[in-house]
C-alpha cells in the first residue's frame, strides 16, 4: 500500500465511481477498491513518508496552478487486468502533474514507476487483479455507461493506509 497524491472527483462523478465499484464488488465478486476515494493518481509514495511535508511540498507546487477542466472516455486495462478509466492528458494537467512529481519525489520510494511522467497514464481505478474472465464481463458491464465526462479538478487529496493496514484515510486536501 502507498501513499496516493491526486485529485478527488467532484460529484456526481465521485458518486458515480463508488456506485459503480459497489456493483462490481456486488455482481462480479472482485475485492473492494483498496483505495476508496475516488480519484486519479498525480504520484505514489511508500506509506511510511512524513505527510505533513508531503502535503508542504504539495502546496508549493501548486501555489501558481488554478483549477481546470479534464476530459475522461472509455474503458483501460493495464497488465494484471487492473480495469481503469482513461483521464485525458492536456497541457495543465501534466504541468501539475509535472510539478508535483518534482516536489515529492525525493520525500520517499515511489513504490511503482508507473507515475513517472514519461510512463504516467492517468486514470480512475474500477477494479484490480481480476481474472481473465471477470475482466472480460466487467468491461463488459461497464460499456454500458457513459465515461464521457469533463469535471474540475479543483484539489490534490494526499491519502494513505493507516498504520493497522485496513481503509485508507484522507490526511491532507490542497485547493488549487
Amino acid at each position: 500500500m502507498a501513499t496516493i497524491i491526486g485529485p478527488t472527483l467532484p460529484d456526481p462523478y465521485y458518486s458515480t465511481v463508488e456506485s459503480i465499484r459497489d456493483e462490481l464488488v456486488d455482481k462480479f465478486g472482485v475485492d473492494e477498491y483498496v483505495n476508496p476515494f475516488p480519484h486519479f493518481t498525480l504520484y505514489a509514495l511508500d506509506d511510511d513518508v512524513d505527510t505533513a511535508t508531503v502535503e508542504a511540498a504539495v502546496e508549493e507546487a501548486t501555489e501558481e496552478h488554478s483549477p481546470f477542466s479534464v476530459h475522461t472516455d472509455g474503458i483501460g486495462i493495464f497488465p494484471g487486468n487492473v480495469v481503469w478509466l482513461p483521464v485525458a492528458k492536456s497541457p495543465q494537467l501534466t504541468a501539475l502533474h509535472s510539478d508535483v512529481v518534482r516536489a515529492v519525489e525525493n520525500l520517499g520510494t515511489a513504490p511503482e514507476p508507473y507515475y513517472e511522467p514519461q510512463r504516467w497514464f492517468p486514470h480512475v481505478g474500477f477494479a484490480l487483479d481480476v481474472d481473465d474472465e471477470r475482466t472480460r464481463d466487467i468491461v463488459s458491464f461497464l460499456l454500458e455507461y457513459d465515461f464521457e465526462w469533463d469535471f474540475t479538478v479543483d484539489n490534490i487529496t494526499i491519502t494513505r493506509p493507516p498504520a493497522d493496514r485496513s481503509e485508507y484515510e484522507v490526511v491532507a486536501s490542497v485547493d488549487l
